[in-house]
Formats: C-alpha cells, sequence, structure tokens
C-alpha cells in the first residue's frame, strides 16, 4: 500500500497569502513541506524569501546588522498598505493624503522596527517601564480584574469567550499601565483594530481604509495630548516612565517615538494576548483531561503555557530585510530582499523540538520563538505571560466541563497569514461549586 502523500507543495504559500481558509486555519502541514523541500523559499506573490527553519530563523535574528527590522511588520502592515496607496495614482487624493501622513509618521522606526543603535538607546529607556518589580505589582490587580470577569458569566454556563474575558482582560491591563480611564476603553480597542486590520491580510476597500487611518489619527492625537499632561504633572503609569525616562549621555524619547512606541505596546499588550488565551481555552475545551490534569497538578500549568505558546504563536512570524548580499542555508539572498520568518513554522522544527507536534508537559531545552529572540526579544513578554498565567488558573478553577459551544468546524480563524487565532470562541461549562 503506497503511503500517503502530502496535499501541499512549496508553492502553495501563495494560497496562504491569499487566505485560503483550509491554510489560515491550519498551515503547519504547508510548513513541514517548506522545512523539508524549501527551507528559504522565495514566493513572487509576497516577494519575500520565506524562511521556516529554527536555525536559519535563529542565524537571521542574531545578525540585525545583516538582516534589518526596518520592515518587521512587512507589506501588509498599515505603513506597507500606506505605501502601496501613496504609489497608486488611482486611489482618492484624500485617502493618498491620510496613507502619506502614516508614511511620514514611520520614518521615525523605533523598537520592533527600529535597528542598532537607535533599537539599543530606545530599550534602555523603555526597559525600567517593564522591570520585574513593576510586572510583579500588576499581579493582584489582573488576578482582581480577570476574577470579576468571570464572576459575570460563571453561573450562566456559556459564554463567548474572545468578547466576555480573552479581549477584555488583556485590553484593560495596558490601558491601565498608559493610565487610559474605564471611560475611554471602547475608543482604545476601536483604536487597537485600525492598527491590526491590515496585518496579514490583502487590500481594502478604500471606505475602510480611510476609517482605519482616521482611528489612528485620533490615537495619536489623544496621546499627544496625554503626553503633554504627564510632562506636566506625572502619574504612576508607563505613559510617565516613557516622558521622564533619562539616562546620562542618552538623548530621551521624543514626542514620535513615545506615539509609536504607545501604537505597539497597544497592538502587542492585547491583540496577540487575546488570541493566545483563546487559543489556550480551546485547547482544554477540546482536551479535557489536559484541564482536568492542570487542576490535579496546577505546578505544571507554567510548562504547558509555554508550549501552547510554541505550538500556537499569535504572531506566525516576522520580516527582515537583507542591507547585504548574504547565503542562508543553500539559498543566496541579494542586497535589498525581504524576509518573512516563519515563527510558527520554527517552533514546530523536529530538528529543534523532538516529537515538535506534541504538547509537552515537561519544559523543552530549546527556546521557542514566540517571543522573539536576541535584540528583539519581546518586552512585554513577562506582562503577556501573567495574564496568560492568570486567565488559565482562574479559568480552570471557576469552570468545568469546559467544551465548545458549535461544532468543531463551525469555528473561524482570522484572516491573516501573520495572526493566528479565533475571533470567536463560544465555550460551555459548569460553574464550579
Amino acid at each position: 500500500m503506497a503511503a500517503p502523500t502530502c496535499p501541499y507543495a512549496p508553492t502553495d504559500f501563495g494560497r496562504l497569502y491569499e487566505l485560503e481558509p483550509e491554510l489560515v486555519r491550519c498551515p503547519f502541514p504547508l510548513y513541514d513541506v517548506l522545512r523539508d523541500r524549501e527551507p528559504v523559499w522565495f514566493d513572487a506573490r509576497l516577494d519575500a524569501y520565506v524562511v521556516t527553519r529554527y536555525a536559519d530563523v535563529m542565524e537571521i535574528l542574531r545578525d540585525p546588522l545583516t538582516f534589518s527590522s526596518a520592515m518587521a511588520s512587512g507589506p501588509t502592515s498599515i505603513t506597507g498598505l500606506a505605501q502601496r496607496i501613496v504609489d497608486d495614482p488611482a486611489r482618492p487624493e484624500r485617502l493618498r493624503n491620510q496613507a502619506a501622513r502614516r508614511l511620514r509618521m514611520a520614518e521615525t522606526p523605533v523598537l520592533l522596527l527600529a535597528d542598532p543603535p537607535q533599537h539599543k538607546r530606545q530599550r534602555a529607556l523603555v526597559a525600567s517601564a517593564f522591570s520585574p518589580r513593576r510586572i510583579a505589582a500588576l499581579e493582584p490587580e489582573v488576578r482582581e480584574l480577570a476574577a470579576t470577569m468571570i464572576d459575570g458569566f460563571a453561573a450562566r454556563g456559556e459564554v463567548e469567550l474572545v468578547r466576555e474575558f480573552a479581549l477584555p482582560l488583556p485590553m484593560t491591563v495596558i490601558a491601565t499601565m498608559l493610565g487610559v480611564p474605564p471611560s475611554d476603553l471602547a475608543d482604545f480597542k476601536r483604536w487597537a483594530n485600525a492598527f491590526t486590520a491590515g496585518v496579514g491580510s490583502a487590500d481594502k476597500p478604500a471606505a475602510e481604509v480611510a476609517q482605519m487611518f482616521a482611528d489612528i489619527d485620533a490615537f495619536y492625537d489623544y496621546f499627544t495630548e496625554q503626553i503633554a499632561r504627564r510632562r506636566a504633572r506625572g502619574q504612576d503609569d508607563l505613559l510617565t516612565d516613557l516622558v521622564h525616562a533619562r539616562m546620562d549621555g542618552v538623548e530621551p524619547l521624543t514626542d514620535d517615538e513615545i506615539l509609536l512606541m504607545l501604537a505597539q505596546f497597544l497592538v502587542g499588550g492585547h491583540e496577540t494576548t487575546t488570541l493566545m488565551i483563546t487559543s489556550m481555552m480551546h485547547r482544554f475545551a477540546t482536551e479535557p483531561y489536559l484541564a482536568a490534569r492542570v487542576r490535579r497538578e496546577p505546578e505544571l500549568l507554567p510548562a504547558l503555557l509555554e508550549e501552547m505558546l510554541r505550538l500556537e504563536a499569535p504572531v506566525q512570524g516576522m520580516f527582515r530585510s537583507a542591507t547585504r548580499a548574504t547565503r542562508i542555508g543553500d539559498v543566496d539572498v541579494p542586497a535589498g530582499a525581504l524576509l518573512w520568518l516563519v515563527f510558527g513554522s520554527a517552533n514546530r522544527d523536529p530538528e529543534a523540538f523532538p516529537d515538535p507536534d506534541f504538547l509537552s508537559s515537561e519544559a523543552r531545552r530549546t527556546p521557542h520563538l514566540t517571543f522573539g529572540r536576541f535584540e528583539h526579544f519581546c518586552l512585554g513578554s513577562s506582562v503577556a505571560r501573567l495574564e496568560l498565567r492568570v486567565a488559565g488558573e482562574l479559568l480552570l478553577d471557576r469552570l468545568r466541563e469546559i467544551r465548545l459551544a458549535c461544532e468543531p468546524h463551525e469555528l473561524e480563524r482570522h484572516r491573516s497569514f501573520v495572526l493566528h487565532g479565533y475571533p470567536e470562541l463560544p465555550l460551555r461549562f459548569t460553574a464550579a461549586p
């Protein structure tokens, strides 16, 4: 009997880029093919080299001088979308003007999009705002907030988890860290949607893009005023830390740098954590033995969460651009080329992770790449881990017999080749006595 053949070929990456539903739902078999056959694959549709092996991705991340982060969010980001609009004379003039403003803001590279030495300076000034002391001080507030949210649906026996928990929990935490009052949370969410709407998806209608740009402008206007207020009178929040960050011999952060950092914190501080909380609870709902084991042995939860982060990376990858002609594996890469580093594939590389698709309850020796590595290791990773751990502890403690409230095939994934997760997760359960 002939062995079954894989339904994919490296050329099928274009189908993922074009958001074919089955590949968006589960891109991992395609990643397997790419790693085995074409680990550095040039995809004409993406106009980038797709890098899928752990060792190759690590080599690129180690060398920020050769591989720039200036286009880390790639051509499907807000900046990439703005560039395409500016370059298209058929677009309405007002929309092109809005897009041009986006490009002017992007001329100031910050953190995720910055290279040495600028990145080193910015990170040094920001690092104290994410100190272990500040993160540890967050836990009682995160725990109280999560418990209050669970109180709102536990007795009901069902919940759409994203709307009632996975989204508002990290959203409220990052808003609180930035000193945003509860009355402005609805605006906060709208702004976050605007920054993420174009990530990993095709172009959108002009009216929708114009609204995205208008919401982003509102975000910048709001925080421009807040920066001025913190400069005049500080508060105990992250924004004040950024405004007053000082180091001997180091130039302070400019207002534009702070605004662009806040945009990154807004997206990274809630969108990715929302996706990860949802993926975690999908696991517990579809693998009830796993939830039962954690209740018996709660000390296993941190290692299991790291494995879930590895297997279900909410951001499947980031871009880099080659500053000079170089070679990755057996492939020559010209100067200026764009590279898509597929963390979601590297995290399942059998050369780095034995039995890579297995969810281990023991810590892996090899670090996963979900939070990046080296220069650009995620500043907010400790906040995300805190929120994920607290959410897992409280949800498993308060809810029993957790299960999907729909058929598995009815769940949709985000329409993105970059963001990976469920926009909705309906659950049923029994409230714990």
